[in-house]
């Protein structure tokens, strides 16, 4: 992973393995095959409980990559969740 401030200009570079991301990788691909479901049968319902999912799953891996690289880099909330 390469680090750049907000210029652009390089940081530092940082190797993170992706082994504690495995159950969120798992997790989204499943997420992803419940919305090409969701879009093939009407109804809003199912593509807003999707997107709640997707949400929530992204702001745990984005939890989870901040605390796996806090001795390193220092990421405020708005830069790694979503609104």
């Amino acid at each position: 992973m390469h680090v750049a401030d907000d210029q652009g200009a390089h940081v530092i570079s940082h190797h993170l393995s992706l082994t504690p991301f495995r159950r969120l990788l798992k997790n989204y691909t499943r997420i992803c095959e419940s919305y090409y479901d969701a879009i093939r049968h009407p109804g809003p319902e199912r593509l807003e409980s999707n997107d709640m999912g997707q949400r929530g799953l992204h702001n745990e891996a984005a939890e989870l990559l901040r605390s796996r690289l806090s001795r390193k880099v220092n990421i405020d909330n708005d830069t790694s969740c979503s609104r």
